[in-house]
């Protein structure tokens, strides 16, 4: 739930019938709400915002409703200083889809936040770019890997459907486990062992690489190589992801990389993964062509927090 002018206020009326006297149910909540909120109430939707309050873990159905700390002590007058303070709890508890992709821990991309979203949330202007900055840092680290693994999951879905649409047979060995270092084997000849990353126009070039991915390129050399998908700025807020929303998919060599990896020395090694960005004259585009796929929008995920690549959410056909 956006904390729009509207949701904010409902969330402050009931903070307030929360503490004035035990409430039992949310009816009961949402009735007490309406009386203490006299005529603004009774325009104002309560029932969704106690819900989502419950939900989201900052108020408990126990014998009462509970509120939890950062409501329990908020003041009960509806002035802006209390407002922006609710609609900052509301959106660190349950951050938008698109804040890792629209924020950084120095601005706001404003281009990134669907209209509908902005224009709910217009109203904490001329505060809101310092609040989504201060919500970003709060929440990025889970964030962020979700977001990661989301756009890594639709990158291999697309390149996996492209060398369907070639006429390759790929093995999807991502799907199996992380240890082979590569997300896509292809039988060949030539043998071919694909490493993917997805990325925006904006850090094309750019790649996180693994320590283990790493080793796996020195080892397979030839047969190893790092596949790129670039998605347009726009496919971060589309609800679905097709062709369009693809700039094209890049590929760039084992050596390449290596060539661009500073080797260990007694002073330097490093451990993990490494952000690297090779030189642009090092990449190519790949052999095979955007097919005709039509996926989830990256905002779409499954339980497990990742796309969901199940049939009937992801439809192929050849161009």
């Amino acid at each position: 739930m956006l904390p729009s002018r509207g949701a904010t206020y409902a969330v402050l009326l009931l903070c307030h019938a929360a503490r004035l006297a035990a409430r039992r149910d949310v009816a009961d909540w949402v009735r007490a709400a309406r009386t203490h909120g006299a005529f603004v109430a009774a325009a104002t939707d309560l029932t969704n915002p106690a819900e989502h309050l419950l939900a989201v873990r900052l108020a408990e159905q126990a014998e009462t409703i509970l509120l939890a700390p950062p409501l329990n002590g908020i003041a009960s007058i509806a002035d802006g200083a209390t407002l922006r303070h609710v609609a900052r709890v509301l959106l660190t508890a349950d951050p938008p889809a698109w804040l890792p992709i629209a924020v950084s821990s120095q601005e706001v991309a404003r281009q990134y936040i669907p209209t509908a979203d902005l224009r709910a949330l217009e109203w904490l202007d001329p505060d809101l770019d310092d609040m989504l900055v201060s919500v970003w840092r709060a929440v990025s680290r889970p964030r962020d890997t979700e977001v990661r693994k989301r756009i890594g999951d639709a990158a291999e879905a697309v390149v996996l459907a492209a060398l369907r649409a070639d006429g390759r047979h790929p093995t999807h060995v991502a799907a199996i486990s992380d240890a082979f270092g590569y997300d896509i084997e292809l039988a060949g000849p030539p043998r071919l062992r694909i490493e993917v990353k997805g990325c925006s126009a904006n850090s094309r070039g750019t790649f996180h690489l693994s320590r283990n991915e790493y080793d796996k390129s020195r080892l397979h050399s030839a047969e190893w190589l790092l596949t790129q998908v670039v998605f347009a700025n726009g496919a971060f807020v589309a609800p679905h992801l097709g062709p369009a929303n693809i700039i094209g998919i890049f590929e760039i060599s084992a050596g390449e990389i290596a060539s661009a990896v500073p080797p260990d020395t007694a002073r330097f090694a490093w451990t993990d993964s490494a952000v690297i960005t090779p030189s642009p004259e090092a990449w190519r585009p790949a052999s095979y062509a955007v097919a005709n796929v039509i996926l989830p929008g990256l905002g779409v995920c499954g339980s497990n927090g990742s796309v969901s690549l199940s049939p009937h959410l992801l439809r192929h056909h050849r161009m």
